[in-house]
């Protein structure tokens, strides 16, 4: 499924006060593609204010109108780094 955080770019483009910034998207780790047997956090709202949440394979929500303000996370590493 194609990523709906870069559009199946790989990268966003950030554009502040005159300048330009990419980052490589970290929601599908730059491939432009979501696996749609992994889970993800997710967010949208009904446009009246009723928040909801969602923990599971990527929604395909392009041109669904009824998730405004739709967000996608990326899967957060279960390894933290730390030697205990």
């Amino acid at each position: 499924m194609i990523c709906y955080n870069c559009k199946g770019n790989g990268f966003l483009r950030f554009k502040w006060e005159g300048e330009e910034s990419i980052e490589q998207c970290k929601v599908c780790n730059s491939s432009g593609e979501t696996k749609e047997n992994l889970h993800y956090q997710q967010y949208w709202d009904d446009g009246a204010g009723s928040p909801s949440f969602y923990y599971g394979p990527p929604l395909d929500v392009e041109g669904d109108k009824g998730f405004k303000n739709y967000k996608i996370y990326p899967i957060k590493s279960r390894y933290n780094g730390s030697q205990g």
